[in-house]
């Protein structure tokens, strides 16, 4: 592979990491864009801004970074927050924090992705992670569910509006990852064995899947392999979101 860039969101960790670290060893040229950048990061990314992905300003500086190293070639919107939220007792602020970083944050990396490509001239990918919760739902993660539901919605955007000028968008929809963030929920419970267990079952596999897996398949998705995969949303869930029932039998 001739030499690319990528911008990563959410490099520092979880499945942004598997992702960072996955492209680097396949010859990408890796700038990650993280709120909280830790030294691990120097790693696998060439350079690190440092940035709110809510913010439109720090995806326009990672694109600008990211092709000061080498010319754009692929994009992956990571970056996002989990919250409960009942519609009954909503919290004015944590909506808006989750729509901001799980839906603006992923439109102003499209952007500023799709405006890098066309600039110069060249094709590009966009991965943008969502979730098996854009597909089906679970109990109070309405606005959770209201953004990832549109990242598969902007992902068929691009695919349609920017395919003719060599650009491709995909989403990969996770089911439960043993990330940090997830470790320390299970913790947090009475029974945090039960709750992996019960976690884990949700899915056919009846295991919880590694960042390593759903960065294989953002890395396909990135690669020349995939140049005719466009506008589709990948459940990378052991099955989980093609059960027709919650229990194994």
């Amino acid at each position: 592979m001739s030499q690319r860039s990528v911008v990563v969101t959410g490099a520092a960790r979880g499945i942004g990491r598997a992702i960072a670290r996955r492209l680097h060893h396949d010859g990408w040229i890796v700038v990650g864009l993280e709120r909280e950048p830790d030294d691990a990061m120097r790693d696998v990314c060439a350079d690190v801004v440092t940035g709110d992905s809510a913010d439109v300003d720090a995806h326009r500086a990672a694109a600008a970074v990211a092709m000061a190293l080498a010319p754009l070639g692929g994009w992956v919107n990571n970056a996002g927050i989990t919250r409960l939220t009942p519609l009954h007792d909503l919290d004015d602020e944590l909506v808006r924090s989750v729509v901001e970083v799980n839906g603006l944050g992923y439109i102003w990396g499209c952007s500023a992705a799709v405006g890098a490509f066309l600039d110069q001239g060249t094709p590009g990918a966009i991965v943008n992670v969502g979730s098996i919760h854009g597909r089906a739902s679970h109990v109070d993660h309405a606005a959770y569910e209201f953004t990832k539901g549109g990242v598969d919605a902007l992902t068929r955007s691009i695919a349609v509006s920017y395919g003719a000028r060599g650009i491709r968008a995909n989403a990969v929809a996770p089911g439960a990852v043993r990330t940090p963030h997830l470790e320390a929920s299970l913790a947090a419970q009475p029974d945090p064995a039960a709750a992996e267990r019960g976690l884990a079952g949700g899915s056919p596999a009846g295991r919880l899947a590694e960042p390593e897996e759903v960065a294989a398949v953002v890395a396909f998705l990135l690669s020349d392999d995939g140049s005719f995969v466009s506008g589709e949303s990948v459940a990378v869930d052991g099955g989980w979101s093609a059960r027709f029932s919650t229990h194994a039998d």
